[in-house]
């Protein structure tokens, strides 16, 4: 059962929770708290999976409770839900908070965000591994990428077409951009489908201020790890992701699916910058498996951390409330059977046959050709 502590400074907040979520006492056991003191002694004997804040609440506001939280008991799922805030709570929250919640909050969207967190919670049951990934706040990103956006952004008049195409050039930038626009930081949650579109949803102005003083991305210099380039692996994502598009255009007229297989593409081995960024050390040794005993990266992960880059990658992509398909693909590519004609058509699907065609060098012009054969 999933524990979840409520917290909000106004009675009637609470009493309207509790009645909302009624019909989930069976499933979630649920406390409520009458502020962010009252929030920080519960936690100090309880054990919680969730905590659900409101912002502004005196004393301690819920910013100052989620990074108390974070300090603490840093695998709690970390959700704001609130109405509106000035913009410095809300920048000061994108430290803290997993996801963005804003008021009124119907009972289905606030179970679709605990839910969607809690399920993938149980895929990834390694305590220490969940602490590790709950704690990221600035997505680790490659040097050169950061360097070009923040010139870019520096500029009297930064080009917003060529801001989208260096975030959508990185793993790390275009899974940080969907959780902004995924959520309620700024404005309602979009869907989108592509990194483009969210960077000219936020607008330049707020993205200067997102990247340049609130630091939503971090550069990470990787090359110390033998073996292993950042370089290669965004390379390698982005070729699937437009891989796994070109499949999804054949099969589907769906274009939330195509849209969804080019983000799940683009994701999908996110799991591994966050495990390389995040113990260097010991993803050297993963590295060094491959090579002595010829094992697959993924066997190689699972020997040294106990589980792999796509339980990682989903758990992070799942807190940060990117979509659900999205999620489910980056966890399940892998073992995904070969798609058969009578089922749906999901992006797990396309990005499960854009991995095995990206790896045997067949890239995305060739697809239909390849596929029309019957050889995909």
């Amino acid at each position: 059962m999933t524990k979840i502590l409520f917290v909000d400074d106004q009675d009637n907040v609470l009493s309207a929770l509790r009645r909302m979520l009624h019909a989930r006492r069976d499933q979630w056991d649920m406390e409520f708290a009458r502020g962010g003191q009252e929030a920080i002694q519960i936690l100090e004997h309880r054990t919680f999976d969730v905590v659900v804040t409101d912002m502004r609440m005196p004393i301690i506001d819920g910013a100052e409770l989620l990074a108390h939280a974070r300090e603490h008991w840093p695998s709690i799922v970390r959700i704001v839900l609130s109405g509106q805030s000035e913009p410095e709570r809300i920048l000061r929250s994108m430290a803290t908070a997993h996801v963005y919640l804003t008021k009124p909050c119907d009972a289905t969207r606030l179970t679709s965000v605990v839910s969607q967190s809690s399920v993938l919670r149980e895929r990834l049951p390694d305590a220490g591994m969940k602490r590790i990934v709950s704690q990221i706040a600035s997505a680790p990103c490659l040097v050169a990428n950061h360097q070009r956006l923040e010139e870019e952004l520096l500029r009297p008049f930064p080009n917003l077409d060529l801001i989208g195409k260096i975030i959508a050039s990185d793993i790390g930038m275009t899974a940080k951009l969907l959780q902004l626009v995924s959520s309620s930081f700024f404005g309602q949650p979009q869907r989108v489908g592509t990194p483009d579109q969210a960077a000219a949803l936020l607008g330049v102005h707020l993205l200067r201020e997102l990247v340049l003083s609130a630091r939503i991305f971090e550069p990470v210099d990787l090359s110390p790890i033998e073996g292993f380039s950042l370089e290669d692996v965004n390379q390698h994502s982005h070729e699937v992701a437009d891989c796994a598009r070109a499949i999804a255009e054949m099969h589907t007229t769906d274009q939330q699916v195509i849209n969804d297989s080019w983000l799940a593409g683009m994701l999908h081995d996110i799991g591994k910058v966050v495990l390389a960024s995040s113990m260097p050390a010991s993803y050297q040794e993963a590295v060094r498996l491959t090579q002595t005993e010829g094992c697959s990266l993924w066997a190689a992960e699972k020997q040294v951390f106990g589980t792999s880059h796509a339980e990682i990658g989903s758990y992070l992509l799942s807190l940060w409330g990117l979509p659900t398909p999205i999620c489910e693909a980056v966890a399940t590519f892998r073992s995904q059977r070969p798609w058969q004609p009578d089922r749906e058509f999901l992006p797990v699907n396309a990005v499960h046959l854009a991995n095995e065609l990206r790896r045997d060098d067949i890239v995305p012009r060739r697809v239909r050709r390849h596929a029309l054969r019957g050889e995909a």
